[in-house]
C-alpha cells in the first residue's frame, strides 16, 4: 500500500480514493473523495501525484505528420 504526500503535508492512500473532481468548472483546487471520509481539498500537483502512484501515466501527445 503506497501513500502519497500532499503539498499541505497530509498523506493520502491512492487505493482509497473513489473520486477526484473540481467542485465548479472555474475552481482552481480539486476535491478527492475517499472511502467513508469527507472530501479533501487537493491541488492539481497532488492530483498528478495520486494518479502516478495509482499506476496511471500521462499519454504523450503525438506530433502531427509524425511517422
Amino acid at each position: 500500500m503506497a501513500f502519497v504526500e500532499l503539498e499541505n503535508g497530509d498523506w493520502i492512500n491512492p487505493d482509497s480514493v473513489e473520486l477526484m473532481y473540481k467542485p465548479t468548472s472555474d475552481a482552481v483546487l480539486w476535491k478527492a473523495t475517499m472511502d467513508h471520509v469527507e472530501p479533501e481539498t487537493i491541488t492539481d500537483a497532488d492530483r498528478v501525484r495520486i494518479l502516478k502512484a495509482a499506476g496511471f501515466v500521462r499519454i504523450k501527445k503525438e506530433k502531427d505528420n509524425e511517422q
